[in-house]
Parts: structure tokens; sequence; C-alpha cells
């Protein structure tokens, strides 16, 4: 049986000894000496000390012979309670050693050998006897309670084990009910937004996009160029901040626009001739193409992706995405050109994109021939990212309310960019001093009519003189 198996320090209801956890309790190991605890073997060597000092100065120098019961009785059993059988008969040995130091006493009248061996031995015997059965008492509770701690300890174990698998069981429950959630929600924002894709105004149609990209890939940072005039140019930024290095436009010059638009390829920084062209500018890019007709509208740019999203999956997301929204926008865009000739935008009522630079040089041509002056106001909607397809497409007819509400009947509300968020309102005989009276009242009329329907819109307004007139001289 081990003596030295561990023990915590203390058990509710247990009367655990002392001495053997001190050392438990500092930190230290236990000590031995020939099998023997170095703590009992200074326990003994104290309490004999003492003994044998008080009975050679104070008492009769005869070892306590005629006391009864004697008192080596508290060594024996104590270390037999405390420490066990060994040390019992350690403390047995110690006492017989130095209770037939004083050679046995006289023998009396009349004994025998036998009577005098019995009278020398009878003590030392039972205090053997004592330590080896208390000693065993103690052994076998000790193999008890070291059992019980194993048992105890292998519990605690398997309830550990068994919390954290449930931990970990519930954690992967609620990431599956995450994904399935994500999931779902998923689908319903990319059939939204699929939807939109195939709308008829160039705006929507990335809007739409912008809405699919996130569904599908979700990307921490992309943005949508759009081809016009040689020159590709961001349309939509997402996930951008102050201080990052991405371009805003590209020119024929650069090899991204070489890439894109005249060779028609999509870009991976997987592979190091793609990664050059690319040049830090983002992870992957593709022409928004259309196809059957060959037609490049414009350009998508992942700047940031995570690790883990960035695969074979993504990236075939990616190009058939780059096609379907080069398909719709293409598609938009020839229907808005195909309408350009029309004076009224049916969706928002305000006057079309194409009928805005005909009556611009009309109007200017009339200022310069009446001599008045024509005045430009341009507004452009800040948020378009941060509002729902619902509220873009209110946005034309709200700035519609708005204009009606400031404007005087010679003055007239556009559709000023295409694709875009941009309205233009011409005030023919404004001259520029008043243009600060005409900002004031269409901001009011903006809280009144647009904010108050979607109150995350935030608009940009500037103007600008078309024609000044002269002034008539005097006299």
């Amino acid at each position: 049986m081990s003596e030295d198996s561990p023990k915590p320090d203390k058990l509710e209801g247990s009367a655990t000894p002392v001495a053997p956890i001190i050392p438990h309790l500092l930190g230290r190991k236990t000590l031995f000496f020939l099998g023997i605890r170095v703590s009992a073997w200074v326990e003994l060597l104290l309490f004999f000390s003492l003994l044998m000092a008080y009975d050679l100065t104070l008492g009769g120098s005869d070892r306590f012979a005629d006391l009864c019961p004697h008192p080596f009785w508290i060594a024996v059993v104590l270390m037999s309670v405390q420490y066990g059988t060994s040390h019992g008969l350690l403390a047995a040995l110690f006492s017989s050693v130095l209770l037939l130091s004083t050679g046995g006493g006289e023998s009396q009248y009349g004994q025998d050998a036998f009577e005098q061996l019995y009278a020398l031995s009878i003590r030392p015997l039972t205090w053997a006897i004592a330590a080896v059965l208390l000693g065993l008492l103690q052994d076998r509770h000790r193999s008890e309670r070291s059992n019980l701690w194993k048992a105890m300890a292998s519990a605690e174990t398997r309830a550990d084990v068994i919390a954290r698998a449930y931990e970990n069981v519930n954690m992967a429950k609620e990431r599956l009910e995450i994904q399935v959630a994500g999931q779902l929600k998923t689908v319903v924002s990319s059939f939204k937004a699929a939807k939109e894709m195939e709308h008829a105004d160039p705006s929507m149609v990335l809007s739409g996009t912008r809405d699919m990209i996130r569904s599908v890939i979700s990307p921490e940072m992309f943005s949508i160029y759009i081809l016009d005039e040689q020159k590709l140019t961001v349309m939509v930024k997402s996930g951008w901040k102050e201080g990052n290095s991405y371009k805003e436009f590209y020119t024929s010059i650069d090899p991204i626009y070489q890439a894109i638009v005249g060779e028609k390829r999509f870009l991976m920084v997987s592979h190091h001739a793609e990664r050059e062209i690319l040049g830090g500018q983002g992870m992957m890019a593709g022409p928004l193409i259309n196809r059957e007709t060959g037609n490049i509208s414009g350009m998508i740019k992942i700047e940031q992706l995570g690790f883990m999203d960035f695969n074979i999956t993504s990236v075939e997301n990616f190009k058939a995405l780059c096609e379907w929204a080069g398909v719709s926008y293409d598609l938009a865009r020839r229907y808005q050109l195909a309408h350009a000739d029309s004076v009224i935008n049916q969706d928002s009522r305000l006057y079309s994109y194409g009928f805005f630079s005909r009556q611009v040089a009309l109007m200017t041509s009339l200022g310069r021939r009446l001599n008045f002056e024509v005045s430009l106001m341009i507004v452009r909607l800040e948020s378009a990212e941060e509002l729902t397809l619902e509220e873009q497409r209110q946005i034309p007819v709200l700035i519609n309310k708005a204009t009606a509400e400031v404007m005087r009947n010679t003055d007239m509300a556009f559709d000023y960019e295409t694709p875009g968020f941009e309205f233009a309102v011409l005030l023919p005989a404004t001259p520029a001093e008043n243009m600060s009276f005409v900002l004031k009242k269409f901001d009011q009329a903006l809280a009144q009519h647009v904010l108050a329907v979607v109150p995350r819109a935030r608009f940009n307004m500037t103007t600008q003189t078309l024609h000044k007139a002269k002034k008539a001289k005097e006299g």
C-alpha cells in the first residue's frame, strides 16, 4: 500500500491527519529517510528527548517503569494512527530500546527465567502488536481515502469532459442555427437583389448588384465601376475607409483597364501575373460583360475578402455575377438610351436626362438674347449605399414632390445623371445672389417631403451659373 498517494487538503466529514498535508499545503514534496517520513523522525526524536530529559532529571531514571499506562504508548499510538504500520513499529522500537536500556531492572525473588523474560518482553510485544493493528487500520483507511480521491478526481474529470462536450455541442448547435438562418436570409436577400438587377433603371441595377455581391460573396470591401468616355469610374464603394489607396478611376493607360476592357479578362490575386496587374488594388476584378453583344459596361472589383471565403466557389460565383450584372446593366442602359428622347421620366415624373441638355442649351440661348441669368442647382444623394432598394426607388418621386413645393412655374427638375442619384433643377431668371435663398427653401422642402419618409437620406447641393446677365449701362 502506498502511503504517499495524492490527497486533497481537506474533505468535509473526514478526519484527515494534519501532518501529512503540511508539505502539500506548503507546496513541497514529502521527504523520506530509510522509508520513514523525515517529519516522523523529527517528531519521535523530539518526543523521546523530552521524556528522557524529564526522566534523567526529575524522574527516577527508570524509564517510567512503574507508570501505567506507560508514557511511551503515546508515541506508539500516535505514530500508528498518524502514519501507519511502519511508523508505529519504529515508535515501538524506540520505546523498547529506551525501556530496556536500564537493563530490565532487578529480578524478583522466586522468578524463573521464563517469568523474567515475560516481564521484559510484555511491553515491547504489546507495543508492537498495537502498532501493527492500529497501523493496518490506518493503512486501510488511507487506501480507501486514496481510492475515494481517485474516484472523485476521475468523476470530476468525466464531469469536466461532459461539460465541455455539452458546451461544444451547444455551440455547434448555435452555429448551425445561425448558419441556417443566415442561409435563409441570404436566399431571400439574393432573390430580392436579383429582382432589382432586372430593373430598367441602371441605378437600380447597380443597387441590386451591390446587394447580390454582399449576399453571394460577402466581401469586406468591394466596388463597382462604370465605363464612360474611355474611363472606368467608381459608382459604388462598399467598406472603403479613409486612408485606403484604392483608385476611383482607371484610364486606358492603367493595366487593370487594359485587362478588363481591352482583353475582357477576370483577374485573381492567386495568379502571379494577374496579381501584378491588380497591383494591390484588389483580390478579384472582372468585367461587367454582355457575352451576346460583347459590350463592356464596367467592372466589379473585390478589394478585401476573408481567407476562408476566397475559394473556387466564390471565384465561380464572382464570374457568374459579373456576367449577370453585365447583361442586366447593358439592357437597362440600352432601354434608357431608347427613351432618352422622351420628355418625362415615367417612374419619377421628373424631366428626363435626355431632355436636360437640350433644355439647358435653349435656356442659355434665351438668357443671352433676353439678358437674364440662368442658374443650375445639382442635388446629389450621398447615402445611396445605406438605403434599401425600396427607399432608393422612392427618392426620385420624393424629390419631384420637394421641387414642386418650392419651384416657380418656369423652373424645371431633371434626372441629371445616368446612372446614379443626381438631380438637377434649372432656374431661369434667378440671379446667383438669390441662390442661397433657393437652397434654404429647397433644404426645408427636402426635410418635409424626403427625410420624413426616408430619414437616412443625406444630400449634397451645389449651384452654378450657366449665364450671367449683363448690367444695363446708366444714362
